[in-house]
């Protein structure tokens, strides 16, 4: 373990770098301080000053004012402003000097000396002269100090230059250009500096942003090579080619160009690198890779007997449990398509699932049994299976399921064939099934390898349903690609979570915000050893600024990372770089390597950056269509794009905003309403748990505003007035919501957690009768 460098004496952070420094001449014994140290007081009030109010903005009088003393007394250190600027970068340089002067005499050698060396610039480049440096630039010079000032930068290129060439030379960097690599890490480092802003950015988020941009150069241009490099592997995902290719009828696709091509090639590849490696967690069952691939190819083989062929549905009707991962994991080696069913699921919406699907094996939970529908309504389906070792009436028994001889050999498909049919939350009316391929599945994976860096070190906890998008894809799959460990939770109770994330050392999640939210609220949160768990992935809403804050301070290692999707892009579209979830809270991330992004207007054309209008998303990982639903498909499929429904932007960094959905945008008065941004506004409110709004027809205005808010207590803090006071403050005064509806009870929400407005809707007509 390499320890961090000290941060020169010249860095200051938050509201200590807006302020000037302590003057050398307030001190009585003014002739006891030497030359040197009043000039380098004035260096660097200046540099503050600069990059507080820029070059242009900030007079001799300015400086002479923030030290104390008269213009004249300046002008004996310095001669003009350009001086300053100019003597800023040398004491730049010179920091980075000395610190690598530092590293050599502590000995570091090979990637922990680069390593520490790109730490040091890091730490100059956000300190006081490298923030001036960064923020006035080379124009305020002339010709002939720019021609010099870009002599003494080449200086750090040089440095830089020398020790990647010495890696190359060694073999513990991958043979290249020593100047690319080079110019690479000191432009992506001095990027870190022209984003730092003190006031804004806290300590957190600085090392945060610093520790991914060193790992993406590290596993980058700067990565080892590799004896036997494997694309299945996550490190590996890293360093993967991207290249357009044809896909599901002549799409056309940016994919990575090696990849795994099925998910049973992903199986056998896990159970053959990592045999006893740790695969699944489920109560006091644990499997290993081997353990587990064993199980899968025995209910493979069970399926087998029952008539269950490649291709054909097999519906899971089940919570989280081991026999979901077993017979998710024997779908995929026997090369049935996986259909997932909420536990929650009931009624009409289960039988038009299984209906739907032609599901020809069903396999439920010992609890769901006698809610499944009736077998004249369901004429495709072969066979019934419960779980536990007890049959029942009209159904045989999973433990019977397991008796049979392992299927040896997988089923060779093709990587465009269907793998799971995901049914869509539908909240708009009928889910969809939508149709998701081996090839969308694989690069899903991918990307979470590569962004989140995944390896068989992960596990991850399993507190979102499997039957969901998130807990399959992101989960599951995601540790079957990476050889990691899945810990499976029936059901999410934040102190069991906690104290599981402990005693198994969870290093991974992927939970809604309000999970966060309820185990930072866990008195016994601080006396957990959670210092394992490095990421925290969340999704489906907006994180609320007070969790951010409040996981910074009790969870310091964990980052927190955005991910956006649905079940059409089979899962993520974007994903929050490390390190920026604190300076991006309104974004949902940066579009995936291998995904396309692009706004459009009602007409379907794309709009500049910054621009709002709708988005749709592009990639390997966006299926094909809507299964038996040809209609929903050309409906909400463009050349290749799927509409996500969503209304949002994309900024000049590539950092994408949702606002709304674009159902539900409320125009009052002609100004549009972007609901979700003011939910998660109202959100932030410390007695609001929930917030949803809806529209209410007005003769005059159209429509006006109204929120259902849920509330920890009824109280003076949670009245209309009192709410509607804290929203006039944060928002235009058209959004503000006009009408409430304010209760204890848990706003309605569908099977995957969304929030159903059309039931809010119905009660308010009904409340208006």
């Amino acid at each position: 373990m390499v320890a961090t460098p000290t941060k020169p004496a010249a860095k200051t952070s938050g509201r200590q770098a807006t302020q000037s420094v302590d003057s050398p001449w307030s001190a009585r014994l003014e002739r006891e301080h030497q030359h040197q140290t009043k000039k380098e007081a004035v260096l660097l009030s200046a540099a503050r000053l600069f990059t507080r109010k820029g070059f242009q903005g900030t007079s001799l009088d300015d400086i002479a004012q923030s030290l104390g003393v008269t213009k004249p007394t300046l002008y004996y250190y310095i001669d003009n402003k350009e001086q300053i600027l100019f003597e800023c970068v040398e004491r730049e340089l010179a920091l980075f000097r000395s610190g690598l002067q530092s590293l050599q005499a502590q000995g570091l050698q090979g990637r922990e000396r680069l390593r520490a060396a790109m730490q040091v610039y890091a730490s100059v480049v956000t300190g006081d002269f490298g923030l001036c440096v960064s923020r006035v630039g080379e124009d305020p010079l002339s010709e002939v100090r720019r021609h010099e000032l870009r002599k003494l930068k080449a200086q750090v290129d040089a440095d830089f230059r020398a020790l990647i060439a010495q890696g190359m030379a060694e073999g513990w960097i991958v043979t290249g250009d020593p100047g690319v690599g080079a110019f690479s890490v000191v432009g992506a480092i001095s990027g870190i500096g022209r984003w730092y802003r003190p006031e804004a950015h806290s300590d957190q988020s600085l090392q945060d942003a610093v520790s991914h941009c060193i790992e993406m150069l590290m596993r980058g241009v700067l990565s080892a090579p590799h004896d036997s490099p494997s694309p299945l592997l996550a490190g590996d995902t890293l360093n993967t080619a991207i290249r357009r290719e044809s896909h599901f009828d002549h799409r056309i696709v940016r994919c990575y160009a090696e990849r795994p091509a099925t998910l049973a090639q992903m199986l056998g590849t896990a159970a053959r690198q990592f045999p006893q490696g740790a695969a699944m967690v489920c109560g006091d069952l644990r499997l290993s890779w081997h353990e587990l691939h064993h199980a899968a190819c025995k209910c493979a083989g069970g399926l087998a007997q029952r008539g269950i062929v490649a291709g054909d549905r097999v519906a899971l009707h089940l919570g989280n449990s081991s026999e979901f991962v077993i017979a998710t994991l024997a779908c995929a080696w026997l090369g049935a398509v996986l259909v997932p069913v909420s536990s929650r699921a009931r009624g009409v919406e289960l039988e038009f699932a299984l209906h739907n699907a032609e599901a020809k094996a069903l396999i439920c939970g010992a609890e769901l049994a006698d809610l499944q529908p009736a077998a004249d309504n369901l004429p495709h389906l072969r066979c019934r299976i419960v779980t536990g070792s007890t049959a029942r009436e009209g159904f045989e028994s999973f433990g019977a399921l397991m008796m049979a001889p392992p299927l040896t050999s997988a089923h060779k498909g093709a990587e465009d064939d269907l793998a799971v049919l995901l049914y869509t939350s539908g909240t708009t009316g009928r889910p969809k099934g939508a149709m998701i391929s081996h090839l969308n599945i694989v690069h899903s994976v991918m990307h979470y390898a590569q962004l989140m860096g995944l390896s068989p070190q992960d596990r991850t906890a399993v507190a979102v349903p499997l039957s969901h998008v998130t807990g399959l894809v992101a989960q599951l799959y995601a540790m079957l690609h990476c050889g990691g460990c899945m810990v499976v939770m029936p059901q999410f109770k934040a102190a069991d979570f906690i104290r599981m994330a402990a005693a198994e050392k969870i290093t991974h999640t992927i939970m809604v915000p309000a999970m966060y939210n309820l185990c930072l609220l866990l008195p016994e949160l601080p006396s957990q050893d959670l210092s394992h768990w490095r990421i925290g992935a969340y999704g489906g809403a907006s994180m609320p600024t007070a969790t951010i804050d409040g996981l910074a301070v009790k969870l310091p290692g964990l980052v927190l990372m955005n991910a956006y999707g649905a079940t059409e892009t089979c899962s993520p579209a974007t994903i929050m770089p490390p390190g920026q979830t604190a300076a991006h809270r309104d974004s949902v991330g940066q579009v995936v390597p291998c995904g396309e992004i692009c706004v459009v207007d009602e007409q379907g054309n794309e709009l500049p950056r910054g621009g709002v209008g709708e988005i749709w998303i592009a990639g390997p990982m966006v299926v094909s269509g809507y299964w038996k639903n040809p209609q929903a498909t050309a409906s909400e499929f463009t050349g290749g794009f799927w509409h996500s429904g969503d209304i949002g932007s994309m900024d000049a960094e590539g950092f994408v905003r949702i606002l709304d959905r674009k159902k539900d945008v409320i125009i009052r008065g002609g100004y549009k309403v972007y609901c979700a941004s003011v939910e998660n506004i109202l959100c932030e409110h410390p007695q609001v748990i929930d917030a949803a709004l809806v529209g209410v027809p007005c003769a005059v205005l159209g429509e006006r505003v109204h929120a259902f808010v849920c509330v920890r207590e009824l109280n003076e803090q949670t009245q209309a007035s009192a709410l509607q006071a804290y929203g006039a403050r944060l928002l235009a005064d058209y959004a503000v919501p006009e009408t409430w509806t304010i209760g204890t009870e848990p706003l309605p929400r569908n099977l995957n957690g969304k929030i159903v407005k059309r039931e809010l809707r119905q009660s308010l007509h009904a409340a208006l009768i």
